[in-house]
């Protein structure tokens, strides 16, 4: 089929179809000649996989990107039976101390984190702020986040008494992505089909535990050597050691 052809059975436009070949989501075209170019059903069913992950699963294009190509080496492995997989998990790493979600303002109230700040929390994506059509919440984990800030502004880590700000929370979800985006592309990658979908979420929701445990010793670790090296320069990290 022509590209108008496959423009009207996926209801997906060419540049977007094109953008997609250039960055390897979709396989090139067979070209019989220099300006012709022949779409198959494999187009077709690609482009509906990336269109169902986008719009159901909310997967950004760099995992569906994974996904595909686990499927493409693999076509009968079915890489589907990992999409939703989410969901299973999202129970089984709960936070127990705030089980269902809350309402924007009563977590601002709640917390002592005003509105505005929370929103300004979620401009750079430290929690996010879920809306419908009953106005703006806070899922379990995002209001323990931002209980956890207003300890922080309790113990003194304020921007009167300690020169903390917003900002500074910024380099902690900006690090998170990176890290969660390499933890999902080689869990996906390295899984494939030799677990069901039932054992990769605890599996999943077990690595998730370890590696916070991990991650929590780590930094502890990495922030009394930085202490010590300043004890022994005398003087705090300059821009240099940053």
């Amino acid at each position: 089929m022509k590209m108008k052809e496959l423009e009207r059975e996926t209801g997906i436009g060419r540049e977007t179809i094109r953008f997609y070949i250039r960055e390897g989501l979709l396989p090139e075209p067979v070209r019989p000649k220099r300006n012709v170019a022949d779409y198959g059903p494999q187009h077709v069913a690609r482009l509906k996989l990336i269109r169902r992950l986008q719009q159901e699963r909310f997967l950004p294009l760099s995992v569906i990107k994974t996904i595909v190509k686990a499927e493409a080496s693999d076509p009968a492995a079915g890489f589907e039976a990992f999409i939703g997989l989410e969901s299973r998990l999202g129970p089984l790493v709960s936070e127990p101390r705030n089980p269902e979600p809350m309402r924007l303002a009563d977590v601002a109230e709640k917390t002592k984190v005003s509105v505005e700040d929370i929103r300004q929390f979620a401009s750079f994506g430290f929690v996010h702020i879920e809306k419908n059509d009953h106005g703006e919440w806070l899922s379990p984990r995002n209001v323990r986040l931002i209980e956890l800030i207003g300890e922080s502004r309790a113990s003194g880590f304020t921007e009167e008494d300690a020169g903390y700000t917003i900002e500074d929370f910024r380099i902690y979800a900006q690090m998170a992505s990176v890290l969660a985006h390499h933890e999902v592309t080689q869990f996906y990658r390295n899984l494939g089909r030799r677990i069901n979908s039932e054992d990769a979420a605890r599996l999943a929701a077990r690595g998730v535990q370890i590696v916070n445990e991990i991650m929590a010793l780590l930094r502890t670790e990495k922030i009394i050597g930085e202490m010590e090296r300043a004890s022994v320069r005398g003087g705090t990290p300059d821009s240099e050691d940053d």
